[in-house]
């Protein structure tokens, strides 16, 4: 499973790291397929020319990724519940299952990832303000025009607008 930012430029996952190093969040039931061929093991087929399956019981850690290339800290795996703390990023995961993590280890990536792209998000937000300004800025220009069309003055206009008569005429006198 994964996570997409409001903008769609990023996507999160939880990807399994195989002892080479290389990353992953796709598995089948022999193992998880890994982009790339190193000879150590099975190749994926011929739906997957590129990639190879590395069995479950050789993924010994995990950690967030990012399409843009971001990669979060390291979760361990650990091969008895005694060793497992949560704390130190030591997750147990039974030998002979998937190689996946628990729900509470997801979450914990997952709000690492959501820190990762909350200047991203943040700017969303300055950019929807900016437009709404923007449209707000036009509206009050059109309102002005119509109110002087009417006949109101420069000095209503400005107490309307939160401004001088001086200001309101500076501003809107020519549009």
């Amino acid at each position: 499973m994964g996570w997409t930012s409001n903008d769609y430029q990023h996507e999160g996952w939880v990807a399994a790291v195989a002892p080479d190093g290389r990353l992953t969040g796709t598995s089948t039931g022999a193992g998880m397929l890994f982009h790339g061929i190193t000879g150590h093991y099975k190749p994926a087929g011929e739906f997957h020319p590129d990639e190879e399956i590395v069995p479950h019981d050789l993924i010994m850690s995990w950690r967030g990724a990012c399409t843009c290339g971001w990669q979060g800290e390291l979760w361990q795996r650990v091969l008895t519940p005694e060793e497992a703390d949560f704390g130190s990023r030591r997750e147990y995961c039974q030998s002979g299952d998937g190689a996946f993590v628990s729900e509470s280890v997801e979450d914990a990536v997952q709000d690492e990832w959501m820190i990762h792209i909350a200047p991203s998000e943040a700017i969303l937000g300055v950019e929807a303000a900016a437009k709404e300004h923007r449209q707000a800025g036009h509206r009050l220009d059109k309102t002005v025009a119509a109110a002087k069309a009417a006949g109101a003055s420069w000095t209503d206009i400005g107490r309307a607008a939160g401004i001088s008569r001086q200001a309101a005429h500076e501003r809107w006198a020519d549009k």
